[in-house]
């Protein structure tokens, strides 16, 4: 190369360079927003409070939380992808992120490549509850059940393409009982549908179903996740029965697609720093959290084959969204 050409185009590498290391340097230059897409006083809520506080004391920024439930989670998405990519927009990503493609009213914008995962802060998995009338005390025994009722079983959710719906859906698959899904608009409304006996079977969160459970007023099976849970480690997993199932709420932070590299470096090391603290795990275990950190490289692997898996899952089911 003729060295007039190369030593400016050195330079202005350099120069570059600088930019970049010197952005995340100086990073944060202001507070931060954690946009979450659920009401306050949920666990998302509750989680995003948990990590944010950390954060903001590490970063040395306040983390201000900012929920905006509508449109299944679509809403606040779209506000997160609209922000300026400079890091100080984060979002608590969930497995909405990967399953809004598919709805009708899907997001006028791909997610997949409309955000940046940072990390992977941990996955709450459901417990699968039954109405106490059922003569059931096991997954083997539901299964064999429901194949023996005329028009066999109803199972609840709190909404089309939720985590709860897809657990249900996926264990409809893979254990061929005869279930049909009856949509409710909520998870309090679903969790009042299994109590009062409208429903044969739920899907909730942990820390709904684990007092239903303890009071009697609901029979829990199993949980959902690839292995038991910390939170409830009485149960067994589903898989357990049925090998492969695994369905769980995700959680983890996302940023603006074009945000620089080494700030999402310098956020996930935080993260992942904040998500080895003893005090930390407690209470993220305490919302039913079981914590797993993943740097960006794995978390978007991780979600990557969470949109393939319930797009699967969503053709050999034959879910429609309306």
């Amino acid at each position: 190369m003729n060295t007039r050409l190369f030593i400016p185009l050195l330079l202005l590498s350099l120069s570059a360079g600088n930019v970049l290391a010197q952005g995340a340097a100086d990073y944060p230059a202001r507070p931060l927003r954690l946009i979450t897409g659920f009401l306050p006083g949920g666990v998302s809520d509750t989680i995003a409070r948990i990590v944010g506080e950390q954060l903001g004391e590490r970063l040395g920024q306040r983390v201000v939380i900012d929920g905006r439930p509508g449109a299944g989670g679509v809403l606040s998405m779209s506000i997160a992808a609209e922000a300026n990519p400079d890091g100080h927009t984060l979002y608590l990503g969930q497995p909405v992120l990967a399953i809004s493609r598919l709805f009708k009213n899907k997001p006028s914008f791909d997610p997949l490549t409309a955000f940046a995962p940072v990390s992977m802060i941990g996955i709450g998995p459901t417990m699968m509850t039954v109405h106490p009338s059922l003569p059931v005390n096991s997954v083997k025994e539901l299964i064999a059940y429901a194949k023996t009722q005329p028009g066999g079983l109803r199972f609840g959710s709190s909404g089309p393409g939720t985590t709860n719906h897809f657990a249900g859906e996926l264990f409809r698959v893979m254990s061929g009982a005869p279930i049909e899904h009856i949509p409710y608009r909520g998870a309090a409304v679903n969790v009042l549908a299994v109590v009062q006996g409208e429903i044969h079977i739920a899907f909730l969160p942990l820390l709904a179903a684990i007092p239903q459970v303890k009071s009697g007023k609901l029979k829990g099976l199993a949980v959902s996740s690839a292995k038991r849970s910390p939170a409830a480690p009485n149960l067994p997993a589903v898989a357990e029965t049925l090998p492969g199932y695994e369905v769980s709420a995700w959680y983890g932070i996302v940023v603006p697609a074009k945000t620089p590299k080494p700030v999402i470096a310098k956020l996930d090391a935080t993260l992942a720093i904040i998500l080895k603290t003893p005090e930390i795990v407690r209470r993220l275990e305490s919302q039913g959290v079981d914590v797993e950190h993943m740097n960006p490289a794995r978390f978007a692997e991780y979600i990557r084959k969470d949109a393939l898996r319930w797009e699967k899952l969503v053709k050999d089911a034959g879910i429609k969204f309306e």
